[in-house]
């Protein structure tokens, strides 16, 4: 490759290695490996390595779609969050390229935005507006770093039942053993996130829209 290379394709070898290895692996001598060329060549498409990761947010975050505005307040609040913990967790090796503010894009501003106004939908104001969405936002950001990982977690596999249940010294733990198994993500973290929308419900200074 060499004059044919198009931003595009720099864009999705980078993506794939951030995917592979990590961000803190990636550099611009391994991408110029992986494409066959020279550095300069990446840097005559990309000043530097800051504009190229910003690239690569951007089209990460371009498969991130807003749920329609239907049904309750409660509803949109959790389809939101969901909408967000869903497309982290198809590509959670972005995480880390999205930690930059600089490299936000119109995705993840779009989804900030929607949730502030169903903030602002309840009397939230300023900085108690950010506060309330920032609650949802990390519960979707932190659902989406352990997905996949419920079943090997305490409590989570079917395999700890019998032990949990011979435990004489903690009796709420003896008596609800039977419950604890698998962990249905998706599941688990609607239900989380209709508690926390049930809550910030409660304590908003207006009555939910009807």
């Amino acid at each position: 490759m060499n004059g044919s290379l198009s931003p595009e394709q720099v864009v999705s070898a980078a993506r794939r290695l951030i995917t592979a290895g990590g961000l803190d692996a990636f550099s611009m001598r391994k991408l110029a490996a992986v494409l066959d060329v020279n550095p300069m060549t990446i840097y005559l498409r990309f000043e530097s390595k800051d504009v190229l990761l910003q690239a690569v947010a951007q089209a990460s975050l371009t498969g991130l779609r807003l749920p329609p505005p239907s049904g309750s307040w409660i509803d949109q609040v959790v389809d939101l969050a969901a909408a967000i913990k869903d497309h982290l967790v198809a590509d959670r090796a972005m995480l880390r390229v999205h930690s930059d503010p600089a490299r936000l894009s119109a995705g993840v501003l779009g989804a900030v935005d929607r949730g502030l106004g169903l903030m602002a939908e309840v009397g939230y104001e300023g900085a108690h507006a950010v506060e309330s969405f920032r609650q949802l936002f990390w519960s979707a950001v932190g659902a989406a770093l352990v997905d996949g990982t419920f079943d090997s977690l305490p409590g989570s596999r079917s395999d700890l039942t019998d032990a949990l249940a011979a435990v004489d010294d903690h009796p709420h733990i003896h008596d609800h053993a039977t419950h604890f198994g698998p962990v249905d993500a998706n599941r688990l973290f609607r239900s989380t996130a209709r508690s926390l929308a049930v809550g910030l419900a409660a304590a908003a200074p207006m009555e939910i829209p009807s």
